[in-house]
């Protein structure tokens, strides 16, 4: 801008004038308008004078000038102030962590994050930590459902009917393959976004199992399966064992057979007792269910349940080769660990069971009607083990 030829000079005015003019304003009768126009000065300037006069900025002798102290804290104010501090510090160092996962989504997703932690943290932070403008996201708010978030919404009704209907059992990896069964083809990333979203989780956990102890070993029995190649039809391989399953104030006993070529659970017995006859009685039922022919191979751990004279003497009887694990190598048997750790964490873990009945009740229909027939299994290529043998028959 062009410097003025002759610039406006600004007046000054000494303390005592001010006062002067603040005590006419305050005679009787007069009024702040009135005094200014008579003094020639602004009525707003003699209002700040006014204002200042009474903080003690203006004097008109030789009073010192009022100085406003420093407000004095107190010990147990300043530790609150500092706790505050700490916490805010904790909360700024934990967000970055949260950050980290969303950071190299798009705007939206940025956004949909925002919403989601505004309650716990201060939304400029959230908008600084992720690079978004506050006003972009309060503009986001504002709008209606985008045709991908009514997408999602469509999707996730999907998902939650195969939720449910597994039994809240299927994660995201079994969820997606069933979906692409019934023809909606989607990322798995995308599904697990909107499980994690909708808090849906499968009902899988780590599990306890007590492994039976090293009893006595025979030496005419051997691990027949490390040596053999992988089952090509049913009937042909076969595995079992026995876990605990605690019922009240007591355990329960369950024993189960399972068929290594298609993850069948092709017999199972419970009993309050760890026994031979336990064993026995599973076997038995596999037997009447398959009628497999000699020469089957039938591997179980080291347990005397299953090395048992009498127990052998069932096997001999229907042309089937015992196997065992080797000693230490509770893997050899991995099948069945896989089974009963599934049992316990997608049916087991978080339910009540009133008695034997009421527990062998909900057994057969988790065992013979979901695991072998609705059940989605990686090993199988995401088929139900029914399923993949009417395939392979």
């Amino acid at each position: 801008m062009p410097a003025y030829k002759n610039p406006k000079k600004t007046r000054q005015y000494s303390n005592e004038f001010k006062a002067k003019a603040v005590k006419l304003s305050h005679l009787k009768g007069a009024s702040v308008k009135g005094v200014a126009e008579s003094l020639g000065i602004h009525p707003f300037m003699l209002s700040r004078w006014r204002k200042e006069y009474r903080e003690g900025k203006i004097v008109s002798d030789n009073r010192e000038k009022l100085v406003k102290k420093p407000r004095t804290v107190s010990e147990n104010e300043r530790v609150r102030q500092l706790e505050k501090q700490v916490q805010q510090l904790k909360t700024e160092n934990d967000l970055p962590k949260k950050v980290a996962t969303i950071s190299r989504g798009g705007t939206e997703e940025k956004f949909r994050f925002i919403d989601r932690y505004r309650r716990l943290y201060k939304v400029n932070m959230l908008c600084r930590f992720l690079g978004v403008s506050r006003s972009g996201f309060y503009a986001w708010r504002c709008r209606g459902q985008s045709k991908r978030e009514q997408q999602d919404q469509r999707l996730l009704a999907c998902i939650r009917d195969i939720f449910h209907k597994s039994r809240e059992t299927y994660g995201s990896p079994r969820i997606y393959h069933a979906l692409k069964r019934q023809g909606i083809v989607v990322s798995r990333k995308r599904i697990e976004r909107l499980m994690r979203e909708d808090g849906l989780k499968a009902r899988v956990s780590l599990v306890y199992k007590k492994l039976a102890g090293l009893h006595r070993f025979y030496q005419r029995s051997h691990n027949l399966r490390k040596d053999l190649p992988k089952p090509e039809r049913k009937n042909q391989h076969w595995a079992a064992d026995l876990t605990y399953i605690r019922v009240g104030k007591r355990w329960l006993y369950l024993a189960a057979v399972i068929d290594l070529y298609s993850r069948r659970i092709v017999g199972w017995s419970l009993g309050k007792r760890k026994t031979v006859a336990l064993t026995k009685s599973s076997l038995m039922m596999a037997i009447r269910n398959r009628k497999p022919p000699p020469g089957l191979i039938f591997h179980t751990d080291r347990g005397v349940e299953y090395r048992a004279h009498e127990f052998q003497a069932v096997l001999d009887r229907y042309g089937m080769h015992a196997s065992t694990n080797r000693p230490g190598c509770c893997t050899d048997n991995a099948e069945m660990e896989s089974f009963f750790h599934t049992l316990k964490g997608e049916f087991i873990k978080g339910r009540d069971f009133f008695g034997e009945m009421h527990l062998r009740d909900k057994l057969v229909g988790y065992i013979q009607h979901f695991y072998n027939r609705i059940r989605l299994h990686s090993s199988l290529n995401y088929r139900s083990p029914v399923e993949y043998e009417a395939m392979t028959a």
